[in-house]
């Protein structure tokens, strides 16, 4: 992508574009080019209104642009304008060409765009509805070819910018639907990957590296201070007595074992401990381990304590051979410090192998305020999928490893973390279905055959008559899962995945003739040679605070459906989304703010606008997965983000209808506006984002559906009123950022409503 340069700061009046009859020349309008150099000249006899024009040429392919950056009032609402005459304009690559932007100051990003003007065609007012940046600045740009290359002629004049009065543009809304789709509640879906603490983040166990393996740094960095929270085996108790190894020679799961030797002499009692768990007085918790030991010792304690105080302890005994066993452990007291420790009295030697600190009240092995939370959410659709699970650079995920037994599952890695054993992917489409939602698989193409994932979604989903399903019922769940869901590879592109994806896909429906296929990245050879498999093509779109950019992706990708689908009526499930994937290091924590929250609120009401080609949408990522989790947990408590409220605002409220809303001001601006019904027809509910730094009143009009007095409202902004787009919760102030209930009073359905700065509302009222 090229974005034109900065220009130098100018002075003049808020909102006028300097020259912007180019009545001075090319003065104020600083010229960006890659490629081909294009001519350039003021043309006094072709312009508009009386005015000259600004003519570029270019017959060799070229990427350029004109702009300049501009004063602007902070939050305020602009209408670009400028008229365009083109003749040949023929884009070679370029998604930008023949029209006007506005973008943040130097060009550093798009906040809209007007239509594009190919080929020959005369004079045309072209414009766009923007609102200001908060720095007060803004740049307006004229495109001959953009974010790419072309060649043709193109005429810009008569450029304008005007402040628009938002308070007298009403929000009328409709009984027209915007669209012939409908809201699906899937496009509320979340997503579960194996990303360092993500799922063991979720899991109820208290203890970490389970099976002793060993713990390992992830490799990926938000605060490197502070990321690597898990806690290590250390010697403890007599440790001068004690000799702590790894024993590759025997072991119940992975590849190890730990042996602790008391060394011959005097009874001395050591072993390992584990410190920072968190308990609560009266809650049990149910310890498991594997050990054996050498003739000379018969029995291990286990205690939980802090300092001088204990909570809990228990013996267990021990013998030559592996054992397990089972003990609870009801805590005395409450406390986030607590350590647990393993010890026998020596000498003579001990191994120690699967050791489990669960809660009585866990929920599948889930913490139960996870799955709480979880279920509020209302998701529709959880993806599980993931760089992980299709790439082996960055993990040794194999989904077979991850189900069965767990006392003798193979550890595993994950961005360079250690994950827990218990938690492996039938555990995960269990809790899926716990909350009520639909699960979404996504299975391994890296290295796979068709019969490969075959195998797993007869595993999932075959009678126990068939060999996987037998397995399956050995497992302990007779019952198949019934996964409708299943995604071929994860983020695969190229010739290669291109020609797979039909093989792997009738394989598929041969074990099960039910389930919907979706793709990973959409593209037209794809769609060409895999329409009659795929029920979903499925990008993934990490930059929706670009919503123009976003919205054209949409857009393209309806039109290569549309083109080489052959009629098939394929839909779009956008397996993952957020503001974005990278922005490795502190500035990552973009993602708990409300800012946040309102991007991602913007990018439902898209998706409510584009409901006839968007069913499916998983936000990245659930929990902790530095910061971009909704939900954040530690090992005591958790807090929901921003954006998990927002989440839960448009899960439990919308509607399945998306309506027209009519005003002079384009309905995704200031506030940017979703009106959606029930599908029974009894509820009509709006939701509006603020992004801007100060409230917008606007008049409102929901008389063509309801008559009603009054309206609920839900408001999700900063409680503390400091007008910071970047305030987030935290464990400390969890509720800061968190929807507050009212009600608006109307007449008739009528009346105004102050929709607060940077905020979501949801207004709902009955219908007629």
């Amino acid at each position: 992508m090229i974005l034109i340069g900065a220009a130098a700061v100018l002075c003049f009046q808020s909102g006028s574009i300097p020259n912007g009859d180019f009545e001075d020349g090319l003065a104020h309008w600083p010229k960006a080019t890659y490629g081909a150099e294009p001519h350039a000249e003021i043309d006094r006899s072709n312009g508009h209104g009386g005015h000259p024009s600004l003519k570029v040429s270019a017959t060799e392919a070229t990427d350029t642009a004109f702009g300049q950056d501009i004063p602007v009032h902070s939050g305020a609402l602009y209408r670009y304008s400028a008229w365009v005459k083109t003749e040949g304009v023929k884009p070679l690559g370029a998604p930008v060409f023949g029209t006007i932007q506005a973008q943040t100051p130097g060009g550093a990003s798009v906040i809209a765009t007007g239509q594009n003007h190919g080929g020959t065609h005369d004079w045309i007012k072209e414009s766009v509805v923007f609102q200001a940046p908060a720095d007060g600045r803004a740049r307006v740009a004229l495109f001959l070819f953009g974010f790419g290359k072309g060649i043709g002629t193109a005429w810009f004049s008569d450029c304008q910018l005007e402040e628009l009065n938002v308070e007298k543009a009403s929000l009328k809304v409709t009984k027209k639907p915007l669209c012939p789709g409908r809201i699906n509640p899937m496009q509320y879906g979340q997503f579960i990957e194996y990303l360092c603490d993500l799922v063991p983040s979720m899991w109820a166990e208290k203890l970490y590296d389970n099976s002793f393996e060993g713990l390992t740094p992830y490799v990926f960095r938000f605060n490197s201070l502070t990321d690597f929270k898990e806690k290590p085996w250390y010697p403890f108790g007599q440790a001068n007595r004690v000799q702590v190894e790894s024993d590759k020679t025997t072991s119940i799961s992975g590849s190890v074992s730990k042996r602790l030797t008391v060394t011959e002499g005097a009874p001395a009692t050591a072993g390992v401990a584990q410190e920072g768990i968190a308990l609560q007085a009266g809650k049990a918790c149910r310890f498991s381990l594997y050990a054996k030991s050498t003739a000379s010792v018969s029995e291990i304690r286990v205690r939980l304590f802090h300092g001088s105080k204990e909570f809990a302890s228990a013996t267990v005994p021990v013998a030559r051979d592996w054992k397990k066993s089972i003990v609870s452990l009801n805590p005395s007291g409450t406390t986030d410090e607590a350590t647990l420790s393993i010890t026998f009295r020596g000498p003579g030697t001990v191994w120690l192998d699967n050791a489990s600190l669960m809660p009585v009240d866990n929920v599948g092995g889930w913490r139960p305020d996870v799955v709480k939370a979880l279920t509020e959410l209302k998701p529709g659709v959880i993806r599980v999928g993931g760089s992980v699970l299709d790439d082996s650079n960055l993990g040794t995920f194999e989904w077979t490893d991850t189900v069965g037994d767990p006392d003798r599952r193979k550890p595993f890695q994950a961005w360079g973390g250690l994950q827990t054993m218990g938690a492996g992917l039938e555990e995960v489409v269990q809790l899926i279905q716990t909350v009520r939602a639909e699960p979404l698989i996504c299975v391994r193409y890296e290295k796979k055959s068709p019969k490969d994932a075959a195998d797993e979604v007869e595993y999932f989903n075959g009678a126990i008559s068939t060999p996987m399903g037998a397995l399956r019922a050995k497992n302990g769940h007779p019952k198949p899962y019934g996964i409708k869901f299943w995604q071929i590879g994860n983020e695969r592109w190229g010739a290669g995945y291109w020609k797979a994806v039909p093989e792997f896909g009738r394989a598929m429906m041969a074990v099960d003739p039910t389930i919907k296929l979706l793709s990973s990245f959409p593209s037209e050879d794809l769609i060409k040679g895999a329409a009659s498999e795929l029920t979903y093509v499925s990008p993934h779109q990490y930059d929706v605070e670009n919503l123009t950019g976003t919205k054209q992706e949409l857009d393209d990708t309806r039109r290569m459906i549309r083109e080489f689908g052959g009629g098939k009526n394929i839909r779009v499930a956008v397996t993952e989304w957020n503001t974005t994937a990278g922005d490795i290091g502190l500035p990552r924590a973009k993602l708990w703010t409300l800012k946040n929250a309102l991007d991602c609120s913007r990018y439902q009401n898209l998706l409510h606008r584009q409901a006839d080609l968007v069913e499916i949408a998983n936000r990245s990522n659930l929990t902790n997965s530095f910061c971009s989790g909704i939900i954040q947990t530690n090992r005591a408590g958790m807090f929901l983000a921003p954006t998990y409220y927002a989440q839960r605002l448009y899960a439990t409220f919308a509607g399945t209808v998306p309506l027209t809303v009519e005003s002079e001001i384009p309905a995704d601006m200031s506030p940017d506006v979703s009106a959606t019904l029930s599908e029974d027809g009894h509820w009509l509910t709006l939701f509006a984002i603020n992004t801007g730094p100060k409230a917008v009143t606007r008049s409102l009009d929901l008389s063509d559906l309801s008559s009603a007095g009054s309206a609920e409202v839900w408001t999700l902004t900063d409680t503390t009123g400091a007008g910071e787009p970047d305030a987030f919760n935290s464990f400390g102030e969890p509720n800061r950022i968190s929807p507050i209930k009212s009600r608006a009073v109307l007449s008739g359905g009528k009346g105004t409503y102050s929709f607060p700065a940077y905020s979501l509302t949801v207004i709902r009222i009955r219908t007629l």
